[in-house]
């Protein structure tokens, strides 16, 4: 691949399927969030309503600013912002570490905040596509 001195690297990564480095960083604090679920809850736990945030974690409530910056702090809000296809498989650690490291090099982020602040396109994209797969097979049992 051919760039130049004053081109942006951030196309380069994703066409490489590199992470970047705080893609790298959100890559190791989710994996640590699923990987360690027993110690946080869901907000479907705490009560029983249908939400749309059923499935995002649950965020204490804390004034420390030493808290907010430290790992199970900041996995919950980064668990919460993810993409609603990417935490259905939360429950399963290979899926979830594929979907997730799809999503990082797709976007390439390079700080946390654009993380957290991305388009809900991809939401759009996922929910289209886990429709698609379900009408086909839907299509194929009924045939």
């Amino acid at each position: 691949m051919k760039a130049k001195s004053r081109d942006s690297c951030q196309a380069m990564f994703s066409k490489l399927g590199i992470l970047t480095l705080y893609s790298q960083y959100i890559f190791s604090i989710l994996m640590f969030v699923v990987k360690h679920e027993d110690i946080f809850t869901f907000n479907i736990e705490l009560h029983k309503i249908n939400t749309c945030h059923k499935l995002d974690l649950h965020v204490p409530s804390v004034n420390l600013t030493e808290f907010q910056k430290g790992v199970y702090y900041s996995g919950i809000t980064l668990f919460n912002s993810l993409p609603l296809g990417i935490k259905k498989v939360a429950h399963s650690t290979n899926k979830f570490k594929h979907e997730l490291k799809r999503f990082l090099i797709k976007n390439s982020f390079y700080s946390v905040e654009k993380c957290m602040d991305r388009d809900a396109a991809y939401d759009i994209g996922v929910l289209l596509n886990s429709i698609w797969i379900e009408m086909q097979h839907m299509i194929l049992v009924f045939c």
